[in-house]
């Protein structure tokens, strides 16, 4: 029988983008030598990592203090949160930092929520995640479609009535919904409710996708390779599989090849000891 898997949605994008690639940094834990990340990408990511932490320590009832935040750029993203963001929040039960780990068929999906709301308006159940990032927004249609929310919206839809509790009434889809902060644009959150119709088309091509690794799985051997070259350019395995001959250097961080968020995102960046930088 295969393992079960913990997927994530950088593991889901991951097998996507190339199954090699998958099978060779999560189930093989291939090593490669590591190269660092540049200093300024470096220091941007240790800047997220900060905002996460005093977002966490606010919405944990512990005292921030602007004044004390000696980084110009961070002390300026908090007080644009300060401004834009907190006076936005529902009331309700807060649940910061809250890891919700759900099961699919025989693997389970995991995801990790910056804040999550959930209460009652209007008589009714809601649930409200919210997630914070220092990068540039991209447009609304493109993050309807973002794994992030595509996977932590299903996530709350099959396991959020869990947290609101089974005795009470059901947690309605269309009361779901995912706001994004980005500090690049404070004062214009961006909200994606869910809906019922949504659920089931977005369900059905999640399981889809565990099926056919699960079925990877089974089939062993050596994965198949991606038939998007472009995806080689900026995989540390290239010279694994026999296709440096399409490396070229990695794109920078401000280019978006690799992610400047803070938490579920730099645990991908730096899981293990064995995993490969970009190159």
């Amino acid at each position: 029988m295969s393992e079960t898997l913990l997927l994530s949605r950088y593991k889901l994008t991951t097998f996507l983008a190339c199954r090699r690639r998958f099978q060779l940094r999560y189930l093989a834990a291939a090593a490669w030598p590591a190269a660092p990340l540049a200093v300024a990408d470096e220091a941007r990511l240790g800047l997220g990592q900060q905002f996460h932490q005093l977002a966490q320590r606010h919405f944990l009832g512990l005292p921030v203090q602007a004044t004390a935040i000696d980084d110009r750029t961070l002390r300026g993203w908090w007080l644009a949160f300060a401004r834009f963001i907190l006076p936005e929040m529902p009331h309700g039960r807060i649940l910061p930092e809250l890891t919700l780990t759900i099961p699919i068929g025989r693997h389970l999906l995991h995801g990790r929520f910056d804040l999550l709301i959930i209460g009652e308006q209007n008589g009714a159940p809601f649930a409200r995640i919210f997630d914070w990032k220092t990068g540039r927004p991209p447009d609304e249609t493109t993050l309807r479609h973002d794994w992030q929310t595509r996977l932590y919206l299903a996530m709350l839809a099959e396991g959020g009535q869990a947290l609101w509790g089974e005795e009470r009434s059901p947690l309605q889809l269309e009361q779901i919904s995912i706001t994004y902060w980005y500090a690049a644009a404070p004062e214009k959150p961006l909200t994606i409710p869910y809906t019922a119709t949504w659920h089931t088309q977005n369900w059905a091509e999640i399981a889809a996708i565990v099926a056919q690794i699960e079925a990877q799985q089974m089939a062993g051997s050596i994965w198949p390779l991606t038939e998007d070259r472009t995806q080689c350019r900026v995989c540390a395995y290239q010279a694994l599989c026999g296709r440096q001959e399409v490396g070229a250097p990695a794109l920078s961080a401000t280019e978006g090849a690799v992610p400047l968020l803070a938490d579920e995102e730099t645990e991908d960046l730096r899981a293990l000891p064995l995993e490969p930088a970009l190159p």
